[in-house]
């Protein structure tokens, strides 16, 4: 059922090579201790990729950075085989370490979601929010991949935004992985309360499509028009 569902989705490995290709990908996935029946499930098209030009050099990048764990780390993240080494991974723990995030190593095993996130979009503008709040002051030795993971707009935005109507400053924590019972106590706030303010003080995420100008606002554009 998974190789079905899979072929579904990349009907491109029909064309695939088994003997030359599938196969070795898969014996050599399956000798770091990766989960090869998990990968085709969530992201089938690593199969497909080089092992010289992709797979290879991408471990060796990641054991060169000290990740551990390296067949847990790939069966939950398998993306991480498809994305480039110099344009992609490198630069993304430059800007960690950059932050204070070292030994990069061990916190790469723990939380390894955050090398798939984009470094312009997310990484980077999450990081400026926090520091122009005055949440984060890098290096920081207490930053962790998951602060950066949270949602910008959805999370860290919005509790940013009622900390500053509070006069309260708040913990680097409490505004990116805490839940939303432990970020009331440490505000001060009822959850009830702190619920009906971000109800009231949504703002919509900005819209985005990649082949549209990027001076062109959307928000504006739908407002305008009606829609």
């Amino acid at each position: 059922a998974a190789a079905v569902a899979a072929l579904v989705r990349y009907p491109q490995l029909l064309s695939v090579s088994v003997e030359a290709n599938l196969r070795p990908t898969a014996d050599y996935l399956r000798s770091l201790g990766v989960d090869v029946g998990r990968v085709v499930r969530s992201h089938a098209i690593t199969l497909d990729l080089s092992l010289e030009a992709n797979l290879k050099p991408t471990v060796s990048f990641l054991q060169r950075e000290g990740v551990e764990e390296l067949g847990r780390v790939l069966s939950s993240q398998p993306s991480l085989l498809s994305l480039s080494t110099q344009s992609s991974l490198a630069p993304k723990c430059d800007f960690l370490r950059s932050l204070g995030m070292a030994p990069l190593g061990p916190l790469l095993t723990q939380y390894p979601a955050v090398l798939t996130l984009s470094l312009e979009a997310n990484l980077r503008p999450t990081a400026l929010a926090l520091a122009e709040a005055g949440v984060l002051s890098p290096p920081d030795p207490t930053l962790r991949p998951r602060h950066l993971a949270a949602s910008l707009e959805r999370r860290i935005k919005p509790r940013l935004a009622l900390c500053a109507a509070l006069g309260v400053t708040p913990t680097l924590g409490a505004v990116t992985t805490a839940s939303d019972v432990h970020f009331c106590k440490q505000v001060g706030l009822p959850p009830d309360e702190w619920a009906a303010w971000r109800g009231s003080n949504r703002v919509p995420a900005p819209l985005s499509i990649p082949w549209l100008p990027p001076t062109l606002d959307l928000n504006q554009l739908l407002f305008e028009s009606g829609a």
